[in-house]
């Protein structure tokens, strides 16, 4: 049996330069289904506020989902473009709406994880604070981890598991789907109970990949014959119908070729839990 994990990155909740840059590329590319998408959603609020979707396909399924929050403090810096695809849109996770929608994941069955910010895999402290905030939200301890842009280093584990972090998810690839390097068991970096769970399939690595089912369905072969772990991640903004067409449709064929399969969903945690059970 497929034990598969299902989980979220929750980077932005707002629509913000993206009606800009995203217009400006389908310009370029003469691609006029997507001028038209633009402007459609300029008619729509809250156009990244795509909980339900989620939400209402993984209840569909009677399954749950681990579901990553970030807490990013990167400040804009007009004379660094790369500051703004990282500060401009990002959400404060005190503000009442965040703390609504996690508290109310939590209380329903989801996990809830940290997504450690851009800068957080080298600066501890920085992760502690992250780490904290969150936990003083939910009223309970946090378990598990995903470093935003999968960033890691020599010291992130050992950082995570100082902090009383138990699993990290981090260990994947940001531009293609599979098991990176032939890692496909949880591995322990420490030879103890921490655990890093590989990801396997990240959504636009996944919508980008020529021929994706097929290579989904290698993925589920080597899935099922090391008795691996399938954990899939999509940002919860790609359910956005206006600039991630298609996405949405993917992940619910997803869900349905693995239910087919009677594949075992679960959480992070829970696969956590099990392993140290085993």
């Amino acid at each position: 049996m497929i034990n598969v994990c299902l989980s979220h990155d929750i980077d932005r909740t707002q629509k913000t330069h993206q009606y800009i840059t995203k217009s400006i590329s389908s310009i370029l590319k003469g691609n006029f289904k997507g001028i038209k998408n633009q402007l459609l959603s300029l008619i729509e609020r809250d156009q990244y506020w795509t909980f339900n979707d989620f939400i209402e396909i993984e209840q569909s399924y009677n399954i749950r989902s681990t579901v990553f929050f970030l807490n990013e403090t990167i400040k804009l810096n007009v004379l660094k473009p790369g500051s703004y695809k990282l500060a401009l849109g990002r959400y404060r996770i005190t503000d009442k709406k965040i703390v609504d929608i996690i508290k109310w994941l939590d209380g329903n069955g989801w996990e809830i994880g940290v997504h450690g910010s851009y800068n957080s895999y080298r600066d501890k402290e920085l992760l502690a604070t992250e780490k904290n905030v969150l936990e003083n939200i939910l009223g309970h301890p946090i378990i598990g981890i995903r470093q935003h842009y999968l960033k890691l280093n020599d010291n992130t584990w050992k950082y995570q598991k100082e902090l009383g972090l138990q699993y990290d998810s981090s260990w994947g690839y940001t531009d293609s789907i599979g098991y990176k390097d032939e890692k496909f068991l949880p591995f322990h970096p420490f030879n103890d109970e921490f655990t890093v769970f590989p990801l396997v399939i990240m959504d636009t690595c996944f919508m980008e990949t020529k021929n994706k089912w097929i290579e989904f369905e290698k993925n589920l072969k080597i899935c099922e014959a090391k008795g691996a772990v399938l954990v899939i991640n999509f940002h919860q903004h790609v359910f956005n119908k206006y600039d991630f067409p298609g996405f949405k449709e993917a992940y619910i064929d997803i869900i349905q070729k693995l239910k087919n399969m009677n594949a075992n969903f679960l959480t992070i945690a829970e696969a956590y839990k099990r392993i140290l059970n085993s």
